[in-house]
């Protein structure tokens, strides 16, 4: 696990800081393919062997196929960078946000046919509300002793971890590590805006007592970056899993039997911010939503199939005798009302998207 820590997790966090094409993907054959070149041969010596070797100039000599016009299967020409960058560029492709500052909510909508349906709605936190989620971010430092290196393992994009539970590696699971790339920058625009929109002041603004383990992200708080991307891994990597392994009589497929452990780790990875005094409980709640929706989303685009808006109110996420809330990960999500997470029972289709379907299928065999 050492080289897809050091490769994997250098070329995710590395690719979304700096570009998607500098992702787990783009990483890998960027920094393969770049090395052994120079390494191989310098310009210098193959500017000497053509001089040797190349003879008088005849024109076209070569039968070329080109590929087809406008088809998802050329992706497979292409280098992992340039591949995932184009696929993303189709997942974004109809996502539209609303804001309504009066009720302090924020809409994600993606277009279908002539329609925008909501994806996820998220209605922020207020004063009162962190001020009670603040006496759990101070009580929860005393686990910081513990898990300290975790904490700043997870920093980045914590691919190693994945690997650990689901058998994840670089050399057999290159198209997995691409969709995973995808779905990590889609989390990171969607949560960046709605971080932007809620615009929620960090612990340690609050009081100077916090003192998180690690730097302050320079961004606000709510919804969790990180509780987003892990609840998305652990949802996406459950339905790629059982595609490529599906229920059978005597086995519930290879997702629903790896569930348990994939929504442990999203939750300690949540949990973890928490911990280091950078989030609040509350927004490891939200994230959880958020990345479980777009886990979904990205599943229906692929399989052309549909999606149930989801949703989280701030106002019902504390206790009945008014005690602060705490995250509870085993919290029921799919409640069509009165509760701070919420599921509408009625589906909305979703168009398929070809080149994240093609993406998908060749992730799908890297499991069969």
């Amino acid at each position: 696990m050492s080289g897809l820590s050091g490769g994997v997790s250098g070329g995710v966090s590395g690719g979304v800081s700096g570009g998607v094409s500098g992702g787990v993907s783009g990483g890998v054959s960027g920094g393969v393919s770049g090395g052994v070149s120079q390494a191989i041969a310098s310009a210098d010596a193959l500017t000497l062997s053509r001089a040797a070797i190349v003879g008088p100039f005849e024109g076209s000599t070569l039968r070329v196929n080109w590929p087809a016009f406008d088809k998802p299967a050329n992706l497979k020409r292409w280098a992992d960078g340039p591949r995932v960058a184009a696929v993303l560029s189709e997942v974004l492709e109809g996502l539209s946000y609303e804001a309504d500052d009066a009720d302090k909510t924020a809409t994600l909508r993606f277009a279908s046919g002539n329609r925008n349906h909501r994806l996820v709605q998220l209605h922020g936190p207020d004063d009162a509300l962190i001020e009670g989620q603040l006496q759990l971010v101070a009580a929860y430092a005393d686990l910081r002793p513990d898990r300290a290196v975790e904490v700043v393992e997870q920093m980045g994009f914590p691919v190693p971890f994945w690997g650990s539970v689901i058998g994840l590696t670089a050399h057999r699971h290159g198209k997995t590590l691409a969709l995973l790339d995808i779905a990590f920058s889609l989390a990171g625009s969607v949560e960046q805006r709605f971080k932007q929109i809620f615009a929620t002041p960090r612990p340690v603004e609050f009081s100077p007592q916090i003192q998180p383990m690690i730097p302050t992200p320079g961004h606000g708080a709510w919804p969790s970056g990180h509780a987003t991307e892990a609840f998305l891994a652990a949802t996406l990597l459950q339905a790629l899993l059982d595609t490529a392994m599906p229920e059978q009589r005597r086995h519930p497929g290879n997702g629903v039997a790896s569930r348990e452990q994939l929504q442990r780790l999203a939750a300690r990875i949540a949990v973890n911010r928490t911990v280091a005094g950078v989030h609040y409980p509350v927004d490891s709640a939200a994230g959880r939503v958020l990345g479980t929706a777009l886990a979904e989303y990205l599943v229906a685009r692929a399989k052309g199939t549909s999606v149930h808006e989801r949703g989280f109110d701030c106002a019902l996420f504390i206790e009945k005798d008014g005690a602060p809330m705490d995250f509870v990960p085993l919290a029921p999500m799919d409640k069509a009302s009165g509760s701070a997470y919420t599921r509408s029972p009625k589906p909305r289709d979703v168009p398929k998207a070809a080149l994240l379907a093609w993406l998908w299928e060749e992730a799908v065999k890297e499991w069969q």
